[in-house]
């Protein structure tokens, strides 16, 4: 193994799904110093996320980092030791903005736009929106392709976006929605920081976390009901200026702040460092 040959002051194990606890043991046998960490964007302490390699390794974990703050409590009932939360980041190589060609602004944008999978409760908010008169294009599995005919003022695209694409779908909407994932529970996910990072607006569930991030009315826009929802994607539809500024403004806090995949490691390894020489 590696560790044999070279000393590391970190080992870091994204999700850890097929690592062995054995695996652990040994790192710490050949390199004591050596600080292994966990990191995960999904909700550990929910079975459908474990497997039981991964639920054997956390005692031997000296650090583990999640986006989720409301596991801290449960993963220390499974063994973690030192527990961290950490917001959602982005990956600045690619979650910017891009010079949008006007095919581009056609194919992949529109008036309201959602990417991602299909959930009841999101899917019951778009249709809401739908009903009301709000054009809706949607990007996402093949679940959704059922409902390509529910209304004109929905559009379904039946395959979700990668890379590039992906990235200049969230720009080219002219509003962004970012739902929450209710079986995790989220209080904010990847599409918090990716919209606002490639320049989009974004219309988020109200949360505590999201308000931490994104100041309300300024940075991003929020909603707590459909009726709200429909209110605010009327309101900004129609308040082009506001709307740009806003999104202008999301994409500085993302910078100010370094939401990005490096500041977001970055502030893990500080938390690992100023522990370890106390």
């Amino acid at each position: 193994m590696m560790i044999q040959q070279k000393h590391y002051d970190v080992v870091w194990i994204d999700k850890g799904h097929t690592i062995f606890a054995s695996t652990l043991r040994f790192i710490k046998a050949v390199s004591p110093s050596t600080i292994i960490v966990s990191y995960s964007p999904d909700n550990m302490a929910l079975r459908h996320n474990q497997t039981q390699q991964y639920l054997e390794c956390i005692p031997y974990y000296d650090y583990i980092f999640t986006n989720k703050s409301y596991i801290l409590d449960d993963m220390r009932r499974l063994g973690a030791k030192n527990i961290h939360f950490v917001n959602n980041s982005y990956e600045e190589t690619f979650h910017h903005p891009y010079n949008l060609t006007e095919k581009e602004k056609r194919e992949l944008g529109g008036e309201v736009g959602f990417v991602g999978m299909w959930e009841k409760e999101r899917c019951e908010s778009i249709f809401y929106l739908a009903d009301h008169g709000i054009k809706v294009k949607v990007f996402g599995n093949k679940v959704w392709d059922k409902y390509a005919t529910y209304s004109p003022n929905l559009e379904i695209v039946g395959h979700l976006l990668k890379g590039e694409d992906y990235s200049k779908s969230l720009q080219a909407f002219r509003i962004s929605l970012c739902f929450l994932r209710k079986i995790n529970f989220d209080q904010q996910t990847t599409r918090s920081v990716e919209i606002p990072a490639c320049g989009g607006f974004m219309l988020a569930e109200r949360t505590d976390e999201h308000l931490a991030m994104f100041k309300e009315g300024k940075e991003a826009a929020y909603f707590s009901s459909n009726e709200e929802l429909l209110e605010k994607c009327q309101y900004y539809l129609n308040h082009e200026t506001e709307r740009k500024q806003i999104a202008l403004s999301g994409r500085e806090r993302c910078l100010t702040s370094d939401y990005s995949n490096e500041g977001m490691i970055k502030k893990c390894l500080n938390i690992i460092f100023q522990n370890e020489v106390k």
